[in-house]
């Protein structure tokens, strides 16, 4: 099982990454190296990923996290590196986190969209969603709840 400091950093790498896709729209891969190298390197050692799923539920919650998203890759509406995002999310978080993530996450993006067509942004804004953001959303509730404030979340 990870523990609440390996938690609390990927909290504050999450919360970076969601508050450079509000100012500019986008996920830089540096951010997302950064943490999917140690990601992977711990399996060899630890036997375990950096918040304790095995290789098995990680690999199904890498599935979790990207597949969803691409039909929104493909019509243009999320970018790459959202893509990337939810799938390394969803392998620290292995299958069910990935889940419950996605889900929390899917409810947040559409909210944005809902208050986006409500304030009546104009297209060129509204039509590339901050899914970065809905993304760390679902994943600080998934880890709030496991790692950082038991009870709360999951």
């Amino acid at each position: 099982m990870g523990s609440w400091w390996i938690a609390g950093l990927l909290a504050g790498w999450a919360l970076a990454v969601a508050a450079f896709d509000l100012r500019q729209r986008r996920v830089p891969n540096v951010l997302l190296v950064l943490v999917a190298v140690p990601a992977i390197a711990v399996f060899p050692v630890a036997r375990h990923g950096l918040l304790g799923a095995g290789i098995g539920q990680s690999l199904i919650g890498l599935g979790i996290g990207t597949l969803p998203y691409l039909p929104g890759y493909l019509l243009g509406k999320v970018g790459a590196g959202d893509v990337k995002l939810s799938g390394l999310q969803g392998f620290l978080l292995g299958g069910a986190g990935a889940f419950e993530a996605f889900l929390v996450g899917g409810v947040t993006l559409g909210l944005i969209a809902l208050f986006g067509m409500l304030a009546k942004y104009d297209r060129d804004h509204a039509s590339r969603l901050p899914a970065a953001v809905a993304l760390v959303v679902g994943f600080l509730w998934v880890i709030s709840g496991s790692y950082l404030l038991p009870g709360w979340g999951s």
